[in-house]
């Protein structure tokens, strides 16, 4: 390999270097935010050490920091920024949450996991044995999976925390989404039988008045939960038809006018705050 041809290989990798930092989607409409930098602030809020032997966890996680009582773990892979920016979303999310609904998910041992961007869902030691499941790759599925009572870790990707251009996922939150399972299966629903018959009755409704036809939200009321709590927080994406997974509803606003009955559910679990604690948040005035 002569000169020439290493200095237009550096030239190459930098330039593709660059475009893994850009931040959100430069189609998004919030583009005037950008990819976090280590604040100092974070680094100084959020202590990330080795897991304490205590929790038991695979060697493959040497990253950790306690989140009101959620733990946030991943591999040596996993930048200081994601960690960062993993721990914020879930600090902002079990901040606002009734305290017995917290409460619940750190008695079930509820926690949150994060991929590197090039480490894929079976490299996660709770899911390793997705791996032999023939029917689907779940690497290509799957960017992050929701944690239940059976399996209390929930996942999300370093490329969705912090909005690079190889996100599959560009224009929505997914640690939000997943993370919404988690509350929904762990801390709410062990607590209160009754909860998802009345999200089945409000998801037949709504399904009944032709509301979320063609939607990720009209799957069954997992989706309906968790894409609804994505609209709550301004994080979901928007088409402008309705596509097997998306529809024209993405806000809180939206969801509001949409379908009042899903509204009253999250709003017994949430404020109406307008922090906006995502790269993928769209303007609460919407």
């Amino acid at each position: 390999m002569n000169n020439r041809t290493i200095k237009q290989l550096i030239s190459f990798l930098f330039t593709i270097g660059l475009l893994i930092l850009q931040s959100c989607n430069t189609n998004h409409e919030n583009t005037n935010q950008q990819t976090p930098l280590v604040k100092e602030a974070d680094s100084i809020r959020w202590k990330i050490t080795a897991p304490s032997d205590s929790l038991k966890l695979d060697p493959f996680y040497k990253q950790y920091v306690l989140v009101n009582g959620i733990p946030v773990i991943c591999s040596h892979r996993v930048t200081k920024e994601a960690v960062y920016k993993a721990c914020n979303i879930i600090n902002f999310m079990t901040s606002v949450l009734p305290s017995e609904v917290l409460n619940e998910m750190v008695k079930r041992h509820a926690r949150l996991g994060i991929m590197a961007r090039y480490e894929g869902t079976t490299d996660i030691p709770e899911h390793r044995h997705l791996a032999n499941d023939t029917s689907l790759n779940w690497d290509v599925r799957a960017r992050g999976l929701g944690g239940d009572v059976e399996s209390p870790l929930t996942t999300c990707a370093e490329e969705n925390l912090l909005g690079f251009v190889i996100d599959k996922y560009h224009a929505e939150d997914i640690t939000i989404h997943e993370f919404a399972h988690a509350i929904h299966l762990i801390g709410i629903a062990p607590r209160d039988t009754t909860f998802n018959n009345k999200l089945q009755l409000a998801l037949n409704d709504a399904l009944a008045k032709g509301k979320w036809v063609n939607t990720y939200a009209g799957t069954d009321i997992y989706e309906y939960w968790a894409e609804g709590v994505q609209s709550w927080f301004n994080v979901n994406a928007e088409v402008a038809a309705p596509d097997g997974k998306n529809s024209p509803i993405n806000t809180r606003n939206e969801l509001k006018e949409y379908d009042q009955a899903l509204y009253q559910i999250l709003s017994t679990f949430f404020p109406e705050v307008t922090e906006q604690i995502s790269c993928h948040s769209v303007p609460f005035t919407r």
